[in-house]
């Protein structure tokens, strides 16, 4: 009986661990961004040993320098949301279904502390996932829209120091590559 019981405990801990691990890992499209940013992203400047992005400093050339959020996200959705830090979430998105947090939690944690940055994915007026990307990781800043991109639109060049990274919109040639 005891071996029974304490093999029991153990399924139900590996359950109940496995729902914990699940739920605080960040999005597969949040890690495959990280990697675009990675490998794609235009290196300026000289690194130095101290540099939080060693790993920049001996990769090879990008095929290209776009990260396409339409081979990123591979769910259904028709627009994309960068919403930078300091808020508030722009109107054109508040009123949508959000999954988890009421949309007024999210606007307020944005407005009060200069970490949170998200990303939205919405589909026919509701947010289908998101998911906070912090500042210290990179500016979103420059990429934010209060209108969105949609799939075509949402193609972005990326830049970084070997401390940070800095996301901007690609101009119109970067979504004939992202179509492919």
């Amino acid at each position: 009986m005891g071996k029974a019981l304490f093999s029991l405990c153990v399924i139900a801990l590996a359950v109940v661990g496995w729902f914990v691990y699940d739920a605080t890992m960040a999005p597969d499209w949040m890690r495959k961004f990280a990697e675009e940013l990675n490998t794609r992203a235009t290196i300026t400047g000289e690194f130095r040993p101290e540099a939080a992005f060693p790993t920049l400093k001996n990769r090879p050339d990008p095929d290209s320098p776009y990260i396409c959020f339409s081979h990123i996200a591979d769910f259904e959705w028709d627009r994309l949301y960068i919403v930078p830090s300091g808020g508030p979430i722009p109107i054109s998105i508040t009123a949508f279904d959000w999954p988890d947090e009421p949309v007024s939690e999210l606007s307020d944690r944005l407005a009060s502390d200069p970490r949170y940055q998200i990303i939205a994915f919405t589909l026919a007026g509701r947010v289908v996932d998101y998911a906070y990307y912090f500042t210290i990781w990179g500016d979103l800043s420059e990429a934010a829209s209060p209108q969105g991109f949609d799939r075509s639109e949402a193609v972005f060049v990326a830049e970084s120091d070997g401390q940070s990274f800095t996301l901007r919109p690609a101009l119109t040639e970067g979504r004939s590559h992202c179509a492919a």
